[in-house]
């Protein structure tokens, strides 16, 4: 049976519940035993681990400054060597103390990483190597993804996440001729190894977030090349359609829950900016559509909400009392705060 990773906080609310049955001959003291055995406490951000990680950046930053700084009077003999040393020195001694020493041992390779990327811009330098910084960027989350998924390092993917993020926005906006299809291998890579990590999860938000930004950029990219009279309105109702998709779609119980709310955020952002373009229909439509989710539940509705509120809350500065708004938006908002109480009371569930 493989052990089932709970916070520490549960655990310790569970040896007490335990203790309880126990004590009260409910269970025996063996059977207490195996069931808590049954756990594994997940690993906290101790001080330790912050102080590592600290000074894993501080080594990094150290030695590249150090590195830049006196760049011009090494040999280009010299400076490659003394890059590929350092690399390998910090990663070397990782692995050799990861036995010993894990969080010392991560926080050497974290420093690695830190290396590798820097390594790559400066020998581009040295060699006078032309590429855009974005295919830089590529070349780092390629290595930098093979020592999160070594390290089995959560952290580390959603470092490989930003460096993406970099990627593909840098791709669209410096010209590039051709679309950065790396990211279309890189991102059912990434959703693989989301699987084999149990969907924690800051990573399913990092990896969830760059798949939308990649279809935003990718319908930013094509749509207009398609010479439509509101190309901009085509993509924001692309886009707002694909919000609904995600609040809706069935995913996996891990996932559902940050999927879901990321297709709120994503229907709601860009139905604000669909109110620009759309005539008064849209969002009295959207507006009865928000009354209805948060009907079923929907807590995030009511931030959509207060968002709508505000955006018509600047057009109507001119006509209308700032009082009266502000009146307008408070007795809505208590009675969506009467209204879960009330839902809470008869024991109705709230989503997100």
């Amino acid at each position: 049976m493989v052990k089932k990773e709970i916070t520490k906080k549960k655990f310790e609310f569970l040896e007490h519940e335990f203790n309880y049955l126990e004590k009260e001959g409910v269970i025996s003291q063996q059977e207490k035993v195996r069931m808590l055995g049954s756990y594994d406490v997940k690993g906290n951000l101790s001080f330790i681990t912050i102080l590592l990680s600290i000074g894993a950046l501080l080594l990094g930053l150290g030695i590249l400054t150090f590195v830049a700084s006196n760049w011009i009077y090494l040999s280009k003999a010299v400076k490659f060597l003394l890059i590929i040393a350092c690399l390998i020195g910090v990663n070397f001694a990782g692995v050799k103390w990861q036995a010993r020493f894990p969080k010392t041992s991560r926080s050497l390779h974290y420093a690695g990483i830190l290396i590798f990327g820097a390594g790559i811009f400066l020998i581009e330098q040295m060699f006078n190597i032309s590429i855009n910084f974005n295919s830089s960027f590529l070349l780092w989350a390629i290595g930098t993804v093979s020592i999160g998924y070594y390290l089995k390092d959560v952290f580390i993917l959603i470092f490989t996440a930003f460096l993406l993020f970099i990627y593909i926005n840098g791709s669209i906006f410096v010209d590039e001729t051709s679309y950065p299809l790396a990211i279309l291998v890189f991102l059912p890579a990434l959703y693989i190894l989301l699987k084999k990590f149990d969907y924690p999860k800051y990573l399913t938000f990092f990896i969830n977030a760059l798949a939308i930004n990649t279809i935003a950029l990718f319908l930013m990219e094509s749509v207009p090349k398609l010479e439509f009279e509101n190309s901009n309105t085509i993509v924001l109702s692309i886009l707002f359609l694909l919000g609904i998709l995600l609040a809706y779609i069935p995913v996996r119980t891990k996932l559902q829950n940050i999927t879901h709310i990321q297709g709120h955020m994503l229907h709601g952002i860009t139905a604000l900016f669909l109110t620009f373009d759309y005539s008064i229909w849209f969002p009295l439509a959207y507006f009865v559509f928000l009354l209805y989710l948060i009907l079923k539940g929907s807590l995030t509705s009511i931030v959509i909400i207060c968002a709508l509120i505000f955006r018509y809350y600047i057009d109507s500065f001119d006509f209308l009392p700032k009082s009266l708004t502000f009146i307008i938006g408070g007795i809505m908002l208590i009675g969506f705060g009467f209204f879960f109480e009330n839902r809470r009371k008869k024991g109705g569930e709230l989503n997100e």
